[in-house]
């Protein structure tokens, strides 16, 4: 008696189960894509909500800082105008990652980015060595301790302007302080948004560990990009999940006559 056979195939390069001799490299390519997503997720999502949660209750809470730039020079200037050395070093963070000669496009200098309309208003007659002086105009804008008497000067009025309310004053200090009057709260702005995370993040590392880690002020100057590689990190998640549990017919061979 003949009877015709139906066989799957095994094609190369599968082992004798059916199953690709990648399958193995496949799941751990994966496994890590997971663990990197889930990681990124967590910073840019639960971390972050966290941390503005926190400064929203306890920015206000004196803490000094270390092992930074300018330490000695910001907790003695946040001490003068009754601030938080914390609060400070994250604001220096997210404007300049504490580098004295930072210039915005706006026009903007130094570690706290003082605008030369705030300066002329404020920092009149702020002295410094005339080689720094020249560098800018108004002069010594690009001084470290001048430009941190201003700028701390600055936020000290816009804490006492918003009731001592930190989030407010900070928001303020991004998108200026008629913006938050209109607005009746922080101005729905994506920049300002951006702003206030870097500094509640910053903040929350500074108030608990007086420093900051490289790796730390990486991820808070480079948020929006994290935010970008998370959502490629999902997609390339999801094809790969997508591929593998994707119902691909199975392979065949031709009918086999046996006897």
């Amino acid at each position: 008696m003949v009877y015709p056979e139906w066989e799957v195939a095994m094609a190369p390069g599968r082992s004798p189960g059916g199953s690709p001799r990648w399958t193995g490299t496949y799941l751990g390519l994966l496994a890590a894509l997971l663990l990197l997503t889930l990681t990124i997720i967590y910073v840019t999502t639960v971390h972050v909500q966290m941390a503005v949660a926190r400064f929203t209750r306890g920015a206000a809470v004196a803490r000094p800082v270390r092992a930074l730039p300018y330490a000695a020079l910001i907790n003695q200037t946040a001490a003068q105008h009754r601030l938080n050395p914390a609060l400070v070093a994250a604001i220096v963070m997210a404007e300049s990652d504490f580098d004295a000669h930072a210039r915005s496009a706006r026009g903007a200098y130094g570690l706290m980015q003082v605008m030369p309309a705030t300066w002329r208003e404020i920092g009149r007659g702020r002295g410094c060595a005339p080689p720094i002086a020249h560098l800018t105009s108004p002069p010594c804008m690009e001084d470290p301790a001048a430009n941190l008497e201003v700028g701390a000067d600055y936020l000290r009025r816009l804490v006492d302007q918003f009731g001592g309310n930190t989030v407010l004053a900070v928001a303020a200090y991004n998108a200026g302080a008629g913006e938050v009057i209109q607005h009746r709260g922080v101005p729905p702005f994506p920049e300002t948004s951006r702003y206030l995370r870097q500094v509640a993040v910053a903040w929350v590392h500074l108030q608990q560990d007086g420093t900051l880690t490289p790796f730390w002020r990486h991820v808070i100057r480079s948020l929006d990009v994290w935010l970008r590689v998370r959502a490629a990190l999902l997609i390339g998640l999801g094809t790969l999940m997508l591929y593998r549990f994707w119902p691909w017919p199975a392979r065949v061979s031709a009918p086999g006559i046996h006897k």
